[in-house]
């Protein structure tokens, strides 16, 4: 019964970051993100399968596999789920998130064995570039209705 309701609850036709109930749910899964690199970043630590000793090559691109996947994940696939419909049907569907999640999680994982500076950088990059496409969105359409 509470697995139905939780369904009826997060289940939506359509993906649309202009209305509050589906920002709100953005912002929620952003905050659960952070959680999740939050939790992946201690079982790592704390395992101590990755060290600090190595320092990357090139500080620089470090810092590109930082922040270049960060925004297409983070920022570029809400943007593509609000303006393109194949993407926001392709939303809906549990298969296509859970690769998307996985994606998500599996680059922050990855980029921890290439050095876990890089990977907090990512986390970092991935989660401000998400807050601030959803309060672009969000904001710019509460503003037009206001001009409106």
């Amino acid at each position: 019964m509470a697995l139905q309701t939780a369904r009826q609850m997060f289940s939506v036709d359509s993906v649309d970051f202009t209305e509050t109930r589906m920002f709100l749910l953005g912002s929620v899964q952003a905050v659960l993100t952070a959680i999740l690199f939050g939790l992946i970043f201690f079982l790592v630590a704390a395992t101590r399968i990755v060290t600090l000793e190595p320092a990357p090559e090139s500080a620089i691109l470090s810092i590109l596999l930082g922040v270049v996947p960060a925004v297409v994940f983070g920022a570029g696939l809400p943007y593509l789920v609000q303006r393109r419909e194949y993407f926001n049907r392709l939303n809906n569907s549990v298969p296509a998130r859970a690769v998307i999640t996985s994606v998500t999680l599996g680059t922050y994982v990855g980029l921890f064995f290439y050095h876990p500076a890089t990977s907090l950088i990512y986390a970092v990059v991935y989660l401000l570039s998400r807050i601030v496409i959803l309060v672009g969105i969000y904001g710019s359409s509460r503003i037009k209705a206001r001009l409106a």
